[in-house]
């Protein structure tokens, strides 16, 4: 048999949503929304796309709002909330006794003030106040769940 009758044509199309520079493709053609959809018309998925799946609608039948937007501020808060819950002052629900797991607070904290120290002349005002008044709250509730 020769190599040649074993070769496949393929063909390679750009199918980012997006240009470089940042703006949506004049050429993007609308795709199926969901993986099954993709199969019934004859295309493939991938194992982890078949897996994704949408916000699930809320008991009540509406949809969960999305998360708010990931910047500076939203992070420091999310690690704040992380170390408050590892000090056992943060409970999932009311039966449950809060577990104070003190070492991995402190590293949270740490985690925290080298942000601090790192990101020093490059924050704003007001994530800079953030971030000091956190820093301070946090270390005075580990002083406390310590004792």
């Amino acid at each position: 048999m020769e190599e040649s009758e074993h070769k496949e044509e393929f063909k390679v199309s750009d199918k980012r949503r997006f240009t470089p520079e940042g703006q949506h493709r004049a050429d993007e053609q609308p795709q199926a929304s969901t993986a099954e959809e993709r199969i019934a018309e004859g295309g493939e998925t991938s194992s982890a796309e078949g897996e994704k799946k949408g916000p699930e609608p809320q008991a009540s039948g509406q949809e969960q709002p999305p998360p708010p937007p990931m910047d500076f501020s939203t992070f420091i808060l999310s690690m704040a909330n992380t170390a408050l819950f590892q000090l056992g002052l943060i409970r999932l629900s009311e039966e449950d006794q809060p577990d104070k797991d003190l070492q991995a607070a402190r590293q949270t904290i740490d985690l925290l003030s080298l942000m601090e120290e790192k990101t020093r002349g490059n924050l704003t005002d007001s994530e800079k106040k953030l971030l000091s008044d956190t820093l301070f709250q946090l270390r005075m509730a580990f002083v406390e769940a310590s004792k």
